[in-house]
C-alpha cells in the first residue's frame, strides 16, 4: 500500500471514528435529557464512551491521519501536542462521568450531577475535536495547498 492510500485510509478510519463518537454522544444526551433506559444501561453507555475515546485518542497519537498531517505541517507539532495533551485528563474525565452521587441512594440526584457532567464534557470534547480538525485543515490547506 503506498502512502497515499494508507493516509486515504486512516483519513476514512478517523471519519467514522468522528461519526461513531457523535452517535454515541446523541444516546447518552438522549438518555439523560430524558432519563430513558436504567442508570445502569446509561451508566454502561458512559463506560462504553470511555473505551471509544480511549482507542480514538490512541489511533491519533500513535499515527495515521494525524501524524501523517504533522509531517506536510512541521510548524504545528507545538499545538498538536497542547492538544494531545489533553487526552488523558479528557479520557478519565469520561470514566468518571457516572461517578457523583450514589445512584442506589440519590437517584434523583444521580440524573441531575450525571447530566450536567455529561454537558460539561461533551461541549469540552467538541471543542477539542474542533480544534484538532482546525489543525488538520490548516496542515493540509496551506503545505499542501501551496504546492499546486
Amino acid at each position: 500500500m503506498d502512502s497515499e492510500s494508507a493516509e486515504l485510509k486512516a483519513h476514512q478510519e478517523l471519519i467514522e471514528q468522528h461519526r461513531a463518537l457523535n452517535e454515541l454522544l446523541g444516546h447518552v444526551n438522549e438518555a439523560l435529557a430524558e432519563r430513558s433506559g436504567t442508570i445502569a444501561e446509561v451508566s454502561g453507555l458512559l463506560a462504553r464512551l470511555g473505551d471509544m475515546l480511549v482507542k480514538h485518542f490512541e489511533s491519533e497519537e500513535q499515527g495515521g491521519y494525524f501524524a501523517e498531517a504533522l509531517t506536510h505541517a512541521p510548524r504545528l507539532i507545538a499545538r498538536a501536542n497542547a492538544l494531545m495533551a489533553q487526552h488523558p485528563k479528557m479520557t478519565r474525565y469520561a470514566r468518571e462521568l457516572a461517578g457523583a452521587a450514589d445512584p442506589d441512594r440519590e437517584p434523583d440526584l444521580w440524573w441531575q450531577q450525571t447530566r450536567e457532567r455529561f454537558e460539561a464534557f461533551r461541549d469540552e470534547l467538541k471543542q477539542h475535536e474542533s480544534r484538532e480538525n482546525e489543525l488538520l485543515q490548516e496542515a493540509y490547506h496551506r503545505d499542501l495547498g501551496s504546492n499546486d
